[in-house]
């Protein structure tokens, strides 16, 4: 999937990401679904849901963060590639607000 990146001060080319901190490590999101209800998985091996704009992966986050999930959000350069770690597993959460 192509994300529209942008430029950050360094001049290198971005995208965002959101990243949950826990003890084994971080898991980042790698899809989000609003309907029926809102939830938001972290799965194993699979490349990260990089957002456009900061604003829309803050407004994820900060709804992550009401529920109790440690969301931070991340501005990965192009270059970078990051994937969940193999023993994380599939995991939702469906409470999100």
């Amino acid at each position: 999937m192509s994300v529209r990146t942008h430029k950050n001060t360094a001049k290198v080319d971005c995208r965002w990401a959101i990243g949950l901190l826990f003890a084994e490590g971080i898991a980042y999101v790698t899809k989000i679904e609003n309907y029926p209800q809102k939830c938001f998985y972290w799965e194993s091996g699979k490349e990260p849901l990089y957002f456009e704009g900061k604003r829309t992966a803050d407004d994820y986050a900060f709804g992550m963060l009401l529920n109790g999930y440690p969301a931070v959000v991340m501005e990965v350069p192009k270059a970078i590639i990051i994937n969940n770690t193999k023993n994380q597993g599939i995991r939702k959460d469906t409470r999100m607000a």
